[in-house]
């Protein structure tokens, strides 16, 4: 049997600079953390581009690169790749200054 931790995700810490960015300072952060406020700030911008309906999660790919630093602030960025009638495509990085950190890809399917 592996240990196994509840974790926390600091939603309330994003600090959010138009639709597409935010900041948060890191603390005790591990990678699944920042790919969920990545993803949160995805799912944000995505919300944002529709004039109805809602994003509903259909695929989401995490790519990551290095470990987050404690105390250092985290940037989160998304952007639309592409909608359809249907769908949007969404990425988006979360890094600390140059140090990419991870990147996620997010399918909505428009409800």
């Amino acid at each position: 049997m592996t240990d196994q931790t509840d974790r926390n995700i600091p939603l309330s810490q994003l600090t959010f600079e138009g639709d597409h960015l935010a900041r948060a300072t890191a603390s005790n952060w591990d990678t699944i953390q920042i790919g969920a406020l990545l993803q949160h700030v995805i799912e944000r911008h995505a919300r944002g581009q529709l004039d109805e309906g809602a994003p509903l999660t259909v695929s989401v790919t995490f790519d990551v690169s290095e470990p987050v630093s404690d105390g250092d602030e985290v940037v989160f960025e998304s952007r639309i790749d592409r909608r359809t009638r249907t769908l949007v495509f969404a990425s988006g990085t979360a890094a600390q200054g140059a140090r990419h950190l991870l990147k996620a890809t997010v399918v909505f399917r428009i409800a």
